[in-house]
Order: C-alpha cells, then structure tokens, then sequence
C-alpha cells in the first residue's frame, strides 16, 4: 500500500520521471518478497522450532 501510495502521490505532483523510479524499485522489491516466499514454502526441511540449528560454541 505504501509503495502504490507514493507512487500515486509522485504522479498527482507531476513528477513522472520520480514516480517510474518509485516503481521500479518497489516494484522489484515486492517480486522479490514474492520468490522468498515461494522457496520457503517450497523447501519441506524447514522446520518452526528451529530445532535442527547448530549453535555457535565459542
């Protein structure tokens, strides 16, 4: 919503070019939320618990 919202707001103040940028990189940003997604709920060995983590022994 944020990213339609200044967007949109660019585009009502007559900045065209700001407004493309605007949507190229949140536009880019949501794809890529969207494909980490995917390949998390793809990948079954995930686990919530976090049970199988190695910890860090110092």
């Amino acid at each position: 919503m944020t990213a339609i919202g200044v967007t949109g707001y660019l585009f009502y103040l007559g900045e065209s070019i700001l407004a493309l940028i605007s949507m190229v990189v949140f536009g880019k940003l949501i794809v890529f939320h969207f494909i980490m997604e995917y390949f998390d709920r793809k990948n079954p060995k995930k686990q919530k618990n976090n049970q199988n983590m190695e910890r860090i022994k110092i």
